[in-house]
């Protein structure tokens, strides 16, 4: 039946069956497994070692690119692989003992390699770096370690302010060595409305991916929309959601905004996925549907 106010757009909540299963193709688990990584810090340099005669591959595991390389002196050659977001470095010259800087610049930061040309041991063939909140080695080890836990357990209140509070103060993000933080920029048109998906916290220690959904309503009309009819998916797949939570009551005035939490458990899932937002259908696409139903 399709239930209607005075005021109102109620689009029908149709059922909507959650798949639980993560082996479908286009979800994505963290890795098993990684090479070991070091932390780069901004401005701190970082030994490489290389020898002559050889190639080492700097790997860089983070979704962000190097967009400018500055070198110090040519006793190297390198190139840059954008695509596997990877270093290839060789040295130009034919014996150790010198040393020279690569500057990187990667977001709003410089990060600096220190490559050092030697002829013993030390030399390597691969380095792999993370930046200072990506370190998926670390991650996978503490997800692998947590244990799935009871809706009623999990403190989405908490993680949510926690979030906002990430998000605006960035000593206390700083402190937080179990948060990863993802920006998002998904837009959902539901009901002349524009409904974004803006972002994927993770919290390491507790293998908690929390979904965070804002939305204005800018239409003349309140809308209804339930916290339990937001979804998060991959492709075809659904992930199940543990914990939903919003401060604001599911109708929303003309004007009003609307924030929503949806929180994804002890799955081991990457922050990386191509997440997308379920809604329900808007009012026009219930009423077309019903309309055809009728005929």
């Amino acid at each position: 039946m399709h239930e209607s106010l005075e005021g109102f757009r109620y689009p029908i909540r149709w059922g909507i069956a959650i798949i639980a299963g993560l082996v479908c193709s286009g979800l994505v688990q963290a890795a098993s497994s990684l090479a070991p990584a070091v932390v780069l810090q901004p401005g701190v340099p970082a030994d490489v070692f290389v020898a002559p005669g050889r190639a080492t591959t700097v790997l860089f595991r983070t979704d962000k690119k190097v967009a400018a390389i500055s070198l110090a002196s040519p006793i190297i050659t390198y190139k840059y692989d954008k695509a596997l977001n990877q270093l290839e470095i060789a040295p130009a010259v034919k014996a150790g003992g010198v040393e020279t800087n690569l500057n990187l610049r990667i977001g709003d930061e410089i990060y600096v390699l220190l490559i050092r040309v030697v002829t013993d041991v030390r030399a390597e063939f691969v380095r792999a770096f993370t930046l200072p909140d990506e370190n998926p080695a670390g991650d996978e080890a503490q997800l692998g370690a947590v244990r799935p836990l009871a809706p009623a357990q999990i403190d989405l209140v908490a993680a949510a302010q926690t979030m906002e509070k990430a998000e605006h103060d960035p000593v206390f993000r700083a402190a937080q060595n179990n948060l990863r933080w993802e920006s998002l920029a998904i837009a959902v048109p539901w009901n002349d409305c524009s409904v974004r998906l803006d972002a994927a916290v993770q919290f390491v220690d507790l293998d908690l991916i929390v979904f965070r959904v804002r939305w204005v309503n800018q239409t003349g009309d309140a809308l209804y929309l339930h916290p339990a009819q937001y979804g998060i998916g991959v492709g075809r797949q659904g992930v199940p959601i543990a914990a939903r939570y919003s401060p604001n009551e599911a109708v929303v005035l003309p004007g009003e905004s609307c924030v929503v939490y949806l929180a994804a458990q002890g799955l081991r899932l990457s922050r990386h996925n191509a997440w997308e937002l379920k809604l329900p259908p808007a009012a026009a696409a219930v009423d077309a549907a019903m309309n055809g139903r009728g005929r």
